[in-house]
C-alpha cells in the first residue's frame, strides 16, 4: 500500500469512528438524512468514503423514505451501491415493519377504527406490491390470527372471496377485518374495492362472520371504509 492510500484509509477510518460515536452519544435526531445513509452504508461498504454514495441515493430518490422504499434493482443502478448495500437498505423497512408490528400485536384487541388502522398499517410498511390481509377476531375484538390472502403487482391484486371465507372459518373467527395497500396510489377506495367489499361482506355473513371494516393503506394515509360511511352495512 502506498503512502497516499494508507493516509486515505486512516482518514476514512477515523471519520467512521467519529460518526459512530456521535450516533452512540446523541442518536440520529440531529443527523441530516444523507448522513443517516452514510452511517448505514458503513456496514455494507467496509472501506472508503460512503458520503458520496449517500448523496447520490438522496438525489436519485428524493428523500430518506424514498431510498428505503425504492426497489432493489433501482438502488443498484446508483453508483457505489452493490448487492450487499441494496440488501442492507431494504432490510431497514423490513426490520421496522417487524418491530412495529410486534409492538402493536402486543395490544391484540381491536375495538375501534383507530385500533384497527394502527394494527394493520405497520404490516404494510415498505411493501412494494399490493397485498391483501385478513385479520380474524373473536367476538370481543381479540385478534386470533392475521393472514396474508394474496399478493399482486404495484397496481393491482387478485384474490378469491372463497379463500377469505376459508381462512376465517379455519381460525374460528366471529369477526374479521380486511386490509390492503395501494403502494403507488392514494388510499381512497376504487369502485372495484367497494364492489369486492360488498361481496365479501355478504359471503362472510352467510357463514356467521361479521366483516367489521376494510382498511386501505397508501403513501398518503390510511382509509377506513367505516369511518367514511362507505362500508356495505352503511350503504344499504
Amino acid at each position: 500500500m502506498n503512502e497516499n492510500k494508507r493516509d486515505s484509509t486512516a482518514i476514512h477510518a477515523g471519520h467512521r469512528a467519529r460518526v459512530k460515536e456521535e450516533f452512540r452519544q446523541k442518536g440520529l435526531e440531529h443527523f441530516p438524512h444523507h448522513k443517516v445513509l452514510e452511517l448505514l452504508l458503513f456496514y455494507a461498504i467496509r472501506r472508503g468514503d460512503t458520503n458520496p454514495t449517500a448523496h447520490r441515493l438522496m438525489e436519485r430518490f428524493g428523500s430518506l423514505s424514498g431510498v428505503f422504499d425504492a426497489p432493489m434493482e433501482l438502488l443498484m443502478e446508483v453508483e457505489g451501491v452493490g448487492l450487499e448495500s441494496a440488501t442492507l437498505i431494504k432490510l431497514i423497512p423490513a426490520i421496522m415493519r417487524a418491530y412495529l408490528d410486534d409492538k402493536v400485536d402486543a395490544k391484540n384487541m381491536l375495538k375501534t377504527c383507530a385500533d384497527a388502522k394502527e394494527f394493520v398499517r405497520y404490516k404494510f410498511l415498505g411493501e412494494e406490491e399490493e397485498r391483501v390481509l385478513l385479520v380474524c377476531m373473536a367476538s370481543n375484538g381479540k385478534v386470533i390470527q392475521s393472514s396474508w390472502i394474496s399478493q399482486g403487482t404495484r397496481r393491482s391484486v387478485e384474490f378469491s372471496p372463497a379463500a377469505v371465507v376459508r381462512t376465517a372459518l379455519r381460525c374460528g373467527a366471529v369477526k374479521a377485518l380486511l386490509a390492503h395497500n395501494h403502494p403507488d396510489g392514494i388510499c381512497n377506495p376504487s369502485s372495484r374495492d367497494l364492489r369486492t367489499t360488498s361481496i365479501l361482506f355478504e359471503e362472510l355473513a352467510r357463514v356467521g362472520v361479521g366483516l367489521m371494516d376494510h382498511i386501505i393503506i397508501a403513501p398518503d394515509g390510511v382509509y377506513s371504509m367505516v369511518e367514511h360511511g362507505m362500508f356495505p352495512a352503511h350503504r344499504r
